[in-house]
């Protein structure tokens, strides 16, 4: 079985834009965006070593062939995300045998994904998807939003995503900007539905009696509602496209005031990063009531991301 799913391609950018070379397409999993899962990283629109997306920004890394969409943690994975196919279709690809471990598999670093050839040279490939989910076959026809799999992290993932990539005869497509060479406002876009994909962004955040383990937090920590009187109290958040020189800022409040606010700049570019500010517990219990934090990403002046939690202290 000629199987098209593997290692990036590294074809040249489609530009052509006529109306015939249009395919339309539908979000591909079942979520919500921006709240159940997140747009992590766009194609890569520079030819040469460093990496932009369509809007001159920097949600990609170099050589990125296509769009992430990915989930907060494994926990959300294991209670199942679906992929749906983007357009109706024959499926013309497909495996489904690797572990969700995250492992780089050399030219299988797409994981278990499907291939779906949508005619007019159109194809439409889904990857890193759950090991046992592949719910099509070769030769099948599919329907827009018909069932494909489930969101995994086999492959080279690090978090649970899918990567959904585009391809015209061959050619690499940027369906937020399709037939844009360098910097592009994402008007031609090709999904039926205006998709948002912010500069950064947070995957989780919550609170916490002691400092998580990132680890834990990639898998299945939620942080916790209730505090404590005689334990720190930790403000945490996981988040994606952190740049050199991004703000984070952390406010925590009550009822009575101002609790804790702290402020650190982030030194290095990352995909996905943890960082966690507070209180340490001393010899004084802290004061009842609700504690409500306030996170927010800066980026040149300007917030990017924000997010807001609570718990309780009784």
């Amino acid at each position: 079985m000629r199987f098209l799913i593997g290692a990036a391609l590294g074809a040249a950018l489609f530009t052509s834009a006529s109306a015939q070379d249009r395919l339309p397409l539908a979000f591909p999993l079942a979520c919500t965006l921006g709240e159940t899962c997140f747009i992590t990283a766009l194609m890569d629109h520079d030819i040469g070593s460093f990496s932009t997306d369509y809007s001159c920004g920097t949600l990609t890394r170099d050589d990125h062939s296509g769009t992430d969409f990915t989930l907060p943690d494994m926990e959300a994975m294991k209670q199942g995300v679906d992929v749906l196919s983007a357009a109706r279709g024959t499926v013309v690809g497909v495996r489904d045998r690797l572990p969700d471990t995250g492992a780089d598999y050399g030219d299988e670093d797409c994981g278990n994904g499907v291939a779906v050839s949508h005619g007019d040279g159109w194809v439409t490939q889904y990857c890193h998807m759950k090991l046992g989910s592949i719910a099509v076959e070769p030769g099948q026809r599919v329907a827009t939003g018909d069932l494909l799999g489930q969101v995994g992290r086999s492959g080279a993932a690090t978090l649970p995503h899918l990567h959904l990539s585009l391809r015209k005869d061959n050619e690499e497509v940027d369906p937020f900007a399709p037939g844009t060479i360098g910097c592009g406002n994402g008007e031609n876009a090709l999904w039926d539905a205006p998709l948002s994909a912010p500069a950064a962004g947070f995957l989780k955040s919550g609170f916490a009696t002691q400092v998580p383990d990132y680890d834990e937090v990639k898998e299945t920590f939620a942080g916790t509602k209730s505090l404590s009187a005689i334990q720190p109290i930790v403000a945490w958040v996981s988040g994606y496209g952190s740049r050199p020189g991004d703000i984070v800022t952390t406010t925590i409040s009550t009822e009575a005031g101002l609790f804790s606010q702290q402020e650190e700049t982030l030194q290095r570019r990352q995909e996905a990063w943890f960082r966690f500010f507070g209180r340490r517990y001393t010899d004084t219990p802290w004061p009842q009531g609700t504690y409500t934090a306030t996170v927010t990403l800066t980026r040149q002046g300007q917030v990017i991301a924000e997010t807001t939690f609570s718990a309780k202290l009784d």
